[in-house]
């Protein structure tokens, strides 16, 4: 009888568990290109993630071990890394202006080009200075037709974490990504 009662007086003082949070990604304004660089709408098709980047999981690694990937408890991002990034690649692909339409439906006419990426990182990594974000994507441009690879390439971008919460992360993997487009855009300007 005593253990019970001590069972139940330890359950008493045992501290909450913490609510579980998510985590969006928001594609951000941008200024539009005065003119736009394709000429056809582009499709974004759904993005490639493997692994623990299928999940909604938010990732880290300690910077002195560089190979150990984990997970954070109770942070999440509200929806896997591909769907999220897909959403706000389509999003700011769109509010730059490098193609008359963009989108991320399989139907309807009009389109030009398909993209289709693969995320390879999305996590934090941590230090004893505080964190910085990366993201890693594999993207390629295609015509389809006549069906021509025009554009194969890997961006990675790095950007520090201004507070060092899962807020501020969220929002420097935003920069992070919005890096990676200008770059993208970069590339495209350069076809033929």
């Amino acid at each position: 009888m005593v253990l019970v009662a001590l069972g139940l007086a330890a359950c008493q003082t045992a501290a909450p568990v913490p609510k579980d949070k998510f985590y969006r990604l928001e594609a951000a304004p941008s200024t539009a290109a005065a003119r736009a660089i394709l000429k056809e709408a582009i499709y974004v098709a759904p993005l490639r993630a493997e692994g623990p980047y299928a999940e909604r999981a938010m990732l880290y690694v300690q910077a002195s071990q560089p190979r150990e990937l984990q997970q954070y408890h109770y942070h999440h991002w509200s929806e896997p890394p591909s769907v999220l990034v897909q959403e706000h690649l389509r999003a700011s692909l769109e509010t730059m202006g490098l193609a008359p339409r963009v989108t991320d439906s399989a139907s309807g006419g009009g389109v030009g080009y398909v993209l289709n990426a693969r995320v390879l990182r999305l996590e934090k990594i941590t230090d004893a200075g505080g964190g910085r974000a990366v993201v890693s994507l594999q993207i390629a441009l295609q015509r389809k037709k006549p069906a021509e690879l025009l554009l194969e390439r890997t961006f990675v971008e790095e950007e520090v974490i201004k507070d060092d919460t899962q807020h501020g992360y969220a929002i420097a993997t935003e920069v992070a990504l919005k890096k990676i487009y200008v770059r993208l855009a970069e590339d495209l300007k350069s076809l033929p």
